[in-house]
C-alpha cells in the first residue's frame, strides 16, 4: 500500500544538472514537510498526545496479527539471541500495544515518522506517515464520523481540496455471514478473504461446484469434529509430533499452531455439508454492489442496495442492525459538514493488515488519483484482543501520506 518518495530526514536533495529539476524536487520536498507539520499540528490541537515508536520492533506481532503474507513485505533481521526483529512497517500495532500497557483506559495518540515495507513494483520501500489513534470507551458511529471528518480537514489543509472518498465496512460482511447462518469454517474462510474480491468470487464458485477442502478428510468427519474442540496449539503439537516421526521439523516456516489451524480449516470444509445456493447468491449479491460501469456506488445508492439486500434475506437481525449502523454513520458524517457527494461505497473494500473489522475509508486527491490515497483509516476494535487487554477497547484511527501532496501554492 505504501507508495511515494523518501522524505527529508537525514538527506539533502541531490544537485541537478538539468535546469529547473532541482526546484521541482525542492518543491515536492517542501510540500511533504509542510504536510507533515500541518497534520501533526492538527492532531495536537485536537488533543492527541505524541507517541514515539522505535524503528526496530519485534516481528512476531506483525506476522501474528497481519498474517504470514505480511512477512514478505517487511524488512527482517535477527539478534544474537535468535529473536526476529523488523524495521517498523506501520504504526498502529506498536502504538496500540504501547499505549494500552501505559493507559489501559485508552486515549488519543498520534505519531509521525518513516515506515519501511518491501514495496511492490512501483512502490517505495521507505515512506513517511503521520496518523492518530483513538482508543477507549466511545460511541463508534460518532467517532468513526469524527475520524473521517478530521482526515478530510487535514487533507484539505495539505492541498487536496477536491476529494474522492471510498468507504466500506467489514462489519457489514461479517454481519451478513452471521445472518445467513454459515458453518463456522466457511465463515472464517470468507472473512479472512475479505478485501480480496477475486478470491471470494473463486471461493463462491467452488462452493457452488462443491469443490472445497481436502477431500480425503471427508471420511474422517467425526475425528475432525472432535479435534476442533481443542485449542489449535494442542492440535498443532500433535501434528508436530506426527511430523517429527517422519523427520519433518518445519513446514514453510509456519508454527505448529498455524499448521493446525490451516489443516483443521480445510478438514472442516471437506467434512461439512456445504452451503445452500440461496446463501451463496446473497453473498455474491453483496460483493456485486457496483454501478453499471463496474465502479463504486454513490453513498446514497450504496445505502439503497444494502437496504434491498437486507429485505431479500428477510431483514435478519445481524445484517439489519449493521445496515442501520451504516446509515447512522453516513448521517453523522453529513452532520459534520462532509460533502456526501464525495463519498462512494465499495462493498468489497477492506484492508489486508488483518485487524480492521469495521468502517474503513480512503481519501484521494480527485485531481491526482494516480498517486494513490492521501489518507486512510478505519475501525479495529478486535486488535486489542491480540494484546490480552483486561476489557474490550474500542479503537479507530487514520494516517496521512505527506509525500503524496504537492506544495501548496
Amino acid at each position: 500500500m505504501a507508495r511515494g518518495a523518501p522524505g527529508p530526514e537525514g538527506s539533502r536533495p541531490r544537485r541537478s544538472h538539468r535546469r529547473g529539476e532541482g526546484d521541482r524536487r525542492g518543491g515536492r520536498r517542501r510540500g511533504m514537510t509542510d504536510a507533515i507539520q500541518i497534520a501533526l499540528d492538527s492532531f495536537k490541537t485536537a488533543g492527541f498526545a505524541v507517541v514515539d515508536v522505535p524503528v526496530l520492533l519485534p516481528m512476531e506481532d506483525f506476522v501474528r496479527i497481519s498474517g504470514e503474507e505480511f512477512r514478505r513485505r517487511i524488512f527482517v533481521t535477527s539478534s544474537n539471541n535468535g529473536h526476529d526483529w523488523c524495521l517498523r512497517p506501520e504504526f498502529t500495532i506498536p502504538v496500540v500495544r504501547t499505549m494500552l500497557a501505559a493507559e489501559p483506559a485508552g486515549g488519543r495518540f498520534c505519531y509521525s515518522g518513516r515506515i519501511f515495507r518491501n514495496g511492490r513494483p512501483g512502490e517505495a520501500d521507505e515512506v513517511w506517515q503521520v496518523g492518530g489513534e483513538i482508543l477507549g470507551d466511545h460511541d463508534p458511529v460518532a467517532t468513526d464520523a469524527a475520524a473521517l471528518a478530521h482526515a478530510v480537514a487535514i487533507t484539505a489543509a495539505c492541498g487536496a481540496s477536491r476529494q474522492r472518498i471510498i468507504v466500506g465496512d467489514v462489519a457489514l460482511f461479517s454481519a451478513l455471514l452471521a445472518a445467513l447462518d454459515i458453518p463456522p469454517a466457511w465463515r472464517s474462510r470468507l472473512t479472512t478473504l475479505f478485501g480480496e474480491p477475486e478470491k471470494i468470487a473463486d471461493t463462491l464458485a467452488r462452493l457452488e461446484q462443491r469443490r472445497f477442502g481436502f477431500p480425503s478428510f471427508a471420511a474422517h468427519a467425526e475425528i475432525i469434529e472432535a479435534l476442533s474442540a481443542f485449542p489449535a496449539e494442542k492440535v498443532g503439537q500433535l501434528f508436530a509430533d506426527i511430523l517429527s516421526i517422519a523427520g519433518v521439523k518445519t513446514v514453510g516456516g509456519r508454527t505448529t499452531a498455524e499448521i493446525a489451524e490451516r489443516v483443521l480449516e480445510q478438514a472442516m470444509l471437506a467434512a461439512s455439508d456445504g452451503v445452500p445456493a440461496g446463501t451463496i447468491a446473497a453473498i455474491a449479491d453483496f460483493m456485486a454492489m457496483q454501478d453499471d460501469n463496474g465502479g463504486d456506488l454513490s453513498i446514497a445508492e450504496g445505502v439503497l442496495r444494502l437496504e434491498a439486500l437486507s429485505g431479500r434475506i428477510g431483514d435478519r437481525a445481524p445484517f439489519r442492525a449493521a445496515v442501520d449502523r451504516f446509515k447512522a454513520r453516513v448521517a453523522a458524517i453529513a452532520a459534520l459538514g462532509v460533502d456526501l457527494s464525495t463519498l462512494h461505497y465499495a462493498a468489497g473494500f477492506g484492508r489486508r493488515l488483518g485487524y480492521y473489522d469495521g468502517f474503513v475509508f480512503d481519501i484521494h486527491d480527485a485531481t491526482r488519483v494516480e498517486v494513490g490515497q492521501v489518507s486512510g483509516g478505519g475501525r479495529y476494535d478486535g486488535l486489542v484482543r491480540h494484546f490480552k487487554a483486561a476489557e474490550p477497547v474500542k479503537a479507530v484511527g487514520f494516517a496521512v501520506w505527506p509525500e503524496r501532496f504537492r506544495r501548496a501554492s
